[in-house]
């Protein structure tokens, strides 16, 4: 047997979790980039000449990268993480975390040290 059920059960659990962290730094990171902007559209407009303006359009061009990297790791978080966050999945999550704590229980008494108590003297 390579994994215990509750292990893959936990890991499953650990997986939503993450996904909705992930989701949620990720759209952060793209709101941080988007407050960005302005300045950058403010220093080009106020560079005082051309290789400062090409400064400004670099780091601009660089943080527009930089949005997209994050806007792609939120939309590939996105559907798990509404699925984990969504009121109508919380039972099934309950569900699993019992289920979990069940099935390790189970394997606690199934791997563990068992003994046989005589129950006729």
């Amino acid at each position: 047997m390579e994994k215990k059920p509750s292990e893959i059960i936990t890991e499953f659990l650990n997986f939503l979790e993450r996904a909705k962290n992930e989701y949620e730094s990720a759209y952060a990171d793209v709101g941080a980039e988007d407050r960005k902007e302005q300045t950058f559209l403010h220093d080009l407009e106020f560079a005082p000449n051309k290789n400062e303006r090409n400064k400004v359009a670099t780091r601009f061009q660089q943080s527009r990268r930089a949005r997209r990297k994050a806007k792609d790791r939120a939309q590939l978080y996105e559907y798990v993480s509404n699925f984990y966050t969504d009121k109508q999945n919380k039972n099934l999550i309950n569900a699993l975390r019992r289920l979990q704590n069940e099935q390790i229980t189970r394997e606690k008494y199934l791997f563990g040290k068992r003994e046989f108590k005589n129950r006729v003297d």
